[in-house]
């Protein structure tokens, strides 16, 4: 039985809950275990005992993982541990019991044990948690997902603090100023209705391989492309045609959200100096993709900014409107800026991507010769355009596994 049947015939989670993680995971990635967590849906040791019992394997406990004695550590090289993510707990009679959370890692476990010298003994474990021992025992740092933010990926609605500025012309500039939002969206802004209609998932009478393998790796393995294109891969044409045309098929045919990420911020990258995507979840945005001078940005994806403090990414999410103007002054603004390469940026162009009714994802764009305001309309209907992709990676990603 599969991982998410398992969990709501034992009343765990509901069939909402489940869809709602599935939607998390294909716009933030990582596993569906480490979703259902961070979302407050299910907690490490429910997972842990759920994983063992759809796998038929023994499981490594927190506390476990967390107290492990040196001598069992040294065990295994830190280069064994970095390149397979596994971690030993005990070792008794030459049986070496082996953390991982893939225990169909079969490479892994011939290595290790050749290594060793020791019969391993595989214990499923939620990635989360291991994780967190391979930085406690062998200092391989967690990403920002994984270091746990307040809130949650579910709570927010803080209110905005007003951020003042000079002029107010789009929604989201009335909200920097405290002004009140209308309830209509603003002229060429599209409706949230027309992101975000396609079926919901429980329309679909499966519940999918609900493992905690990677969205991308189980993507790859089983793809809806094309049977015989004419010239190259989708993706390969997609990416030679960088018109708006060409970009919009990309992520029709796109198989995992960086994809996604990628073709928008490489879209807008060629229309201005400076373009970014910042992924929002609960109290914290962190830097996703971004390129300067038509090259990608190394280290931005190290970049968080607080929703709990006034800045434009801040005001975009919950106003869910594009901002058009100069850049307040702020502390997380000049952060954001800084990240970018610095200056001082006369007019910022950012629009909220929407998924589910809320915002998960900025664009941002500055610089270059194209004037924003007559852009607007144009990257409006390219991020829409994302979020459809979002919703169709996650349809196909429950296709795929049933």
């Amino acid at each position: 039985m599969k991982l998410g049947e398992l969990l709501i015939q034992a009343g765990k989670i509901t069939p909402a809950q489940l869809e709602e993680a599935l939607k998390e995971q294909a716009i933030f990635g990582g596993k569906f275990g480490t979703n259902l967590i961070e979302m407050g849906y299910l907690d490490e040791h429910d997972l842990a005992h759920f994983l063992s019992k759809k796998t038929g394997l023994p499981h490594a406990s927190p506390e476990l993982l967390m107290n492990i004695p040196p001598q069992v550590i040294r065990l295994i090289p830190e280069d064994a541990a970095r390149k397979y993510r596994v971690v030993p707990v005990a070792l008794n009679n030459r049986r070496l019991s082996l953390a991982m959370s893939d225990p169909s890692d079969f490479a892994a476990i011939d290595e290790i044990s050749f290594v060793t010298g020791f019969i391993v003994v595989p214990h499923i474990t939620p990635d989360l948690r291991l994780i967190c021992a391979l930085e406690k025992y062998y200092d391989v740092k967690r990403e920002q997902r994984y270091i746990k933010v307040a809130g949650g990926g579910r709570n927010r609605g803080h209110a905005a603090p007003p951020v003042q500025q000079a002029k107010a012309e789009s929604p989201a500039q009335q909200a920097a100023q405290g002004w009140e939002l209308p309830d209509k969206p603003a002229p060429g802004e599209p409706d949230e209705s027309d992101i975000l209609e396609l079926p919901m998932l429980d329309e679909f009478e499966c519940f999918g391989d609900m493992d905690e393998a990677e969205p991308e790796t189980q993507l790859q393995a089983q793809t809806l492309a094309p049977a015989s294109p004419a010239v190259g891969t989708p993706q390969r044409e997609a990416e030679r045609d960088q018109s708006l045309e060409g970009v919009l098929r990309g992520l029709a045919q796109a198989h995992d959200r960086q994809s996604i990420a990628e073709l928008i911020v490489g879209y807008a990258a060629q229309l201005f100096d400076r373009s970014a995507l910042f992924l929002l979840k609960g109290a914290q945005a962190t830097g996703w993709v971004a390129q300067v001078g038509k090259k990608p940005l190394p280290g931005f994806d190290t970049l968080e900014i607080p929703l709990n403090e006034p800045s434009m990414l801040k005001v975009v999410a919950d106003s869910k409107t594009y901002y058009l103007g100069p850049m307040p002054i702020s502390d997380c603004n000049n952060r954001i800026i800084a990240a970018l390469g610095g200056g001082n940026p006369v007019n910022n162009l950012l629009i909220p991507l929407m998924m589910v009714g809320r915002v998960v994802a900025v664009l941002y764009v500055e610089g270059g010769i194209q004037y924003l305001d007559e852009r607007v309309i144009e990257l409006q209907k390219l991020v829409g355009k994302g979020s459809l992709a979002f919703e169709i990676l996650i349809l196909r990603s429950k296709i795929l596994l049933t």
